[in-house]
């Protein structure tokens, strides 16, 4: 049976962490529920791309809501791009992020994106030693 992220319920991170103490700190830690917010701001601190399909899929939204949802086109909202060109959806060169094309890879699907959020939240929350 799969989750609302699409993977295996019994292996999802978000909605079945590893014990019930980690449960209340991992769905705190994302409010409850994957933001778009949120998503914005991994997608800018791994300076990575990912389909609207994608975000829509792990908003839990139609992919078509997704660039309304963004708002105004700037650069921090660039990284969220068109599945067959790998670009952000009528973004001027000016409105896109300078770093945007510094990486080849672009994030697919809900599950991908869902499980590098869920990594990516598992590293912030690590206390930082140095």
């Amino acid at each position: 049976m799969n989750c609302r992220h699409g993977l295996d319920e019994r292996f999802c991170a978000i909605c079945r962490p590893s014990s019930p103490a980690a449960a209340v700190s991992f769905r705190a830690a994302a409010g409850g529920a994957l933001g778009l917010t949120e998503i914005l701001q991994f997608l800018n601190d791994e300076q990575i791309r990912a389909t609207y399909g994608a975000v829509a899929g792990v908003l839990g939204v139609p992919a078509r809501s997704v660039g309304a949802a963004l708002g105004p086109r700037r650069p921090e909202a660039s990284w969220v791009v068109n599945a067959d060109t790998d670009l952000p959806t009528d973004y001027d060169p000016a409105q896109c992020h300078p770093a945007l094309l510094g990486r080849a890879d672009v994030i697919r699907t809900a599950n991908e994106l869902t499980l590098r959020l869920s990594i990516w939240k598992a590293r912030r929350s690590q206390p930082q030693h140095g």
